[in-house]
């Protein structure tokens, strides 16, 4: 990612449950997008959003999952228009694979961010004097959110990391472009491995770094680093 100015926000959003049992997904991803202020991306998709309303369309905020496939398709135009101001990192855990005493959700989702932030932290650089901020989707698990909001905070601050400090938060997806566009790379990647469809996957190649847990599994892209990630 070129060098900026301005401080780093690193949006998280997950995609998969918590469900290890057969009903539950195969596939659990985390993704972290990094941006920096000006966050540039915010215009752009503040305009297609007043668009969308301007031709009666009730449009709150973007949500892959939900969106129509022509709101879909436009979304990632505008983040695929944006990737140079962005880095993309992942992590995906097979849920099988997990260890028994790591599936609980108070344990497993805190364990999961911090192993993806310890990557994004370590590489990414603070101007002097700044703060990273860190804004993750309003935790999933409603009766054990505050004990998973402590885990995460119990987690990064042994990340070994020189100056600047952090912030994290959890918003609303709707409160922030930022975590929209999170939501999409978790699509996306959730997409290629659970159902083998690479399209979307594609758009957002260009700024991925990838962290995925299983080996035999790690894919690597042209000019970028593989991190991989023993869990």
């Amino acid at each position: 990612m070129p060098a900026m100015e301005g401080t780093p926000y690193v949006f998280l959003d997950e995609s998969g449950d918590f469900d290890f049992g057969e009903q539950g997904s195969t596939y659990f991803v985390l993704a972290a997008v990094t941006m920096r202020r000006p966050v540039e991306i915010d215009s752009a998709l503040s305009d297609y959003r007043y668009a969308r309303l301007d031709a009666g369309w009730d449009t709150e905020y973007f949500h892959c999952a939900k969106d129509g496939a022509v709101v879909r398709r436009r979304v990632f135009e505008i983040i695929g228009a944006h990737l140079k101001q962005m880095e993309i990192d992942f992590l995906v855990v097979e849920k099988k694979r997990t260890e028994a005493v790591l599936r609980p959700a108070v344990l497993f989702y805190p364990t999961m961010v911090g192993r993806l932030l310890e990557e994004v932290i370590r590489r990414t650089t603070t101007p002097h004097g700044q703060r990273m901020v860190i804004v993750t989707d309003r935790i999933p698990v409603r009766r054990t959110r505050r004990a998973v909001e402590r885990g995460i905070r119990d987690v990064l601050p042994s990340v070994e990391w020189a100056e600047p400090k952090y912030d994290i938060h959890h918003h609303e997806s709707r409160s922030h472009f930022g975590l929209q566009v999170a939501d999409y790379c978790c699509w996306a990647i959730q997409r290629k491995w659970s159902r083998r469809d690479g399209r979307y996957f594609a758009l957002i190649e260009p700024a991925l770094r990838c962290t995925i847990r299983d080996e035999d599994s790690a894919m690597a892209w042209p000019g970028l680093s593989l991190n991989g990630v023993s869990l």
